[in-house]
């Protein structure tokens, strides 16, 4: 059930509903996704398991890490998306959403526009923060993408300064 996406107040109920007289509480699941999840991974870290799997497909990542091993960066791009952002390299919207993942690291989205007016992800950046340091370290791996001859005419951001900042270093 939980591989299915089925919340463990879900699975509880369904499982008093099919037994009674079942002793679990909501600390049984929790224990039991946590143990299945150890499984999964074979013993590597959920870091460790996500490059490998960025590896297996296709994706083209990279990442920076601190001196006590914690991410601080980390660039995704798929490869249909990274073709994309080739073949129509003029028109970019970039926006960083906020303490919306299990690590509060603020997420970087860049988001192409093709000439047929529809949107594609372009790539995506973790980052430890949001200051211009940072920007232009994405900014770079996504200028790395886009390759040399290729250069954005437009760039459209929510005016988040440190983004404005890194774009006026990295796409002069």
């Amino acid at each position: 059930m939980s591989n299915a996406g089925i919340q463990p107040r879900q699975i509880l109920s369904s499982l008093r509903q099919s037994n009674p007289n079942t002793r679990a509480i909501a600390k049984t699941i929790y224990n039991e996704r946590r143990k299945i999840q150890q499984e999964n991974l074979k013993g590597k870290s959920l870091i460790q398991q996500l490059c490998e799997e960025l590896g297996k497909g296709g994706f083209k990542f990279n990442l920076l890490q601190d001196e006590v091993g914690h991410i601080t960066h980390l660039f995704f791009s798929h490869p249909q998306s990274i073709t994309l952002t080739r073949n129509f390299p003029t028109v970019f919207v970039m926006d960083c959403t906020y303490n919306t993942n299990k690590y509060k690291m603020p997420l970087l989205d860049i988001v192409g526009i093709t000439s047929h007016n529809t949107t594609f992800y372009s790539g995506f950046v973790f980052l430890k923060k949001e200051s211009t340091e940072y920007h232009m370290w994405a900014l770079q791996m996504f200028k790395e993408t886009l390759q040399h001859e290729n250069q954005p005419s437009v760039i459209m951001t929510d005016r988040e300064q440190a983004l404005l900042n890194a774009i006026s270093i990295v796409f002069p």
